[in-house]
């Protein structure tokens, strides 16, 4: 047989153990993992080699939390500029969220985000579909288009999402929980949050009173309540962006109870704090806030015994006009930060570097327990023979400073977080279904290589 691609002498990252051996790619997939010392010919035959010689090779991350903004403002992120820094940030495939201009909230408009993605992706991609207090009627035929999952707030988040209410919550997951679907929720308390917004309004913001204003109990108060409904209906639900100790906590009980229930959280709840970072000001304007850092220790626990089950980024890269307001009122700056391009190696630096976390349980953070939820395993989410060759290339022990003026991304504004940060493990190579994407700094592929992905029935 003759290969497409052999990656030879790396640190093979599997499902179960770390091992030496080769990688054999073929139309694509991963044909064979063997040996160093192979005597058999067909081992060596092979149009082209990757050495990836002191370096870990891991399963490609998947990123179950994006905000490209197509359709939309598009003078932000698109699936160009977002899958260009996404590939250089080690992830294969990304997860769109619904929330742009249109929603993704009927057929139609799923068609359109998708067409959208088919012209600039670089990465493959799978799409979240809304559950909005107005398409609960469309909730069949946007899992028929091949929506990955539904995303749900349950506060205000705009004109073009209108968020769920309470008895709409338990409506939408009694439909969902016969759709075979993960149901997805931003979660905070729509009450505690206007309540303290009518208090604090009056004060000039920073990122202290931010997070009073969106304090810790309203998140915990309406992740009690998703979990009392998905008790009640069966839905399996996602709680999006966990922040808070306390909600990981109620979460695990919740698995030890049989709820069908998984958690994401996001590098900047690991990393920034609102004690360290307020230098940030708005550039650290995150919903959930960021949170002290007492709270933000304590969720390291919660990511080393299982309970947060994957690593998203929430990547939403929002231009100066954005953070900075002409009239000065920063109550009114929307909420996001860029993360695709520094998160996988910010995470592996300070999770596995730093902390001890094992290789294989990083690469179920950060690429297999998602595409296991999500139905997209086996075709991806692990090194392992027939699924998509989707891997990174990591190279440890390799420090470099985080520049965003050097971001694929579309918005390179150098005040966002992780600017000047030093990080001690880079993405050297990203394969994305046996082609390169992504080599030493240098994005190898066209606009459109990127392709969508359906859930697995």
């Amino acid at each position: 047989m003759k290969y497409d691609l052999i990656i030879t002498n790396g640190l093979l990252v599997l499902e179960d153990e770390v091992v030496r051996k080769n990688i054999g790619i073929c139309n694509g997939k991963i044909s064979a993992i063997f040996d160093e010392q192979c005597g058999e010919t067909d081992c060596i035959q092979t149009e082209e080699t990757l050495d990836a010689k002191g370096c870990y090779v891991m399963p490609g991350a998947i990123d179950t939390h994006t905000h490209f903004f197509e359709p939309g403002a598009d003078y932000r992120e698109d699936f160009a500029h977002g899958t260009k820094a996404a590939a250089s940030g080690g992830f294969t495939c990304i997860m769109e969220m619904p929330n742009s201009n249109p929603a993704v909230t009927d057929a139609d408009t799923f068609r359109l985000k998708k067409r959208l993605a088919e012209k600039g992706a670089v990465v493959d991609y799978a799409i979240w579909a809304g559950a909005t207090a107005n398409n609960q009627g469309n909730l069949k035929e946007l899992k028929d288009s091949g929506c990955v999952a539904y995303k749900a707030f349950t506060l205000d988040a705009g004109p073009t999402f209108p968020y769920l209410n309470t008895e709409m919550e338990m409506e939408a997951m009694q439909k969902i929980a016969g759709l075979d679907r993960v149901f997805g929720f931003h979660a905070e308390d729509p009450v505690i949050v206007t309540e303290l917004a009518k208090r604090y309004r009056n004060q000039p913001w920073n990122l202290s009173l931010h997070e009073q204003a969106r304090p810790y109990y309203a998140e915990l108060a309406a992740i009690n309540q998703i979990i009392l409904f998905a008790k009640e209906t069966g839905c399996p639900v996602h709680i999006c962006h966990l922040s808070i100790p306390e909600g990981a906590e109620l979460i695990a009980k919740a698995k030890r109870d049989g709820v069908n229930i998984t958690a994401e959280s996001c590098s900047h709840y690991f990393l920034l704090n609102v004690e360290d970072d307020a230098k940030y000001d708005t550039y650290a304007l995150i919903q959930p806030p960021l949170r002290k850092k007492e709270r933000m220790e304590k969720l390291w626990d919660y990511l080393f015994d299982g309970t947060i089950d994957y690593l998203g980024t929430d990547h939403a890269p929002y231009t100066a006009g954005d953070k900075e307001p002409e009239d000065g009122d920063k109550w009114k700056v929307i909420g996001g930060a860029p993360s695709i391009d520094v998160a996988f190696p910010l995470m592996f630096d300070e999770a596995v570097l730093k902390r001890g976390m094992s290789l294989v349980q990083f690469a179920k953070l950060s690429a297999t327990n998602a595409a296991k939820r999500f139905k997209l395993y086996p075709q991806k989410g692990s090194i392992r023979v027939g699924a998509d060759a989707d891997i990174a290339i990591v190279e440890s022990h390799s420090p470099w400073k985080i520049d965003r003026s050097r971001s694929f991304s579309k918005t390179r504004n150098t005040k966002f977080p992780y600017q000047g940060r030093l990080v001690n493990c880079r993405v050297t190579d990203t394969i994305v279904r046996g082609k390169t994407v992504f080599a030493h700094g240098t994005i190898m592929a066209e606009n459109g290589y990127g392709q969508f992905v359906r859930p697995q029935q």
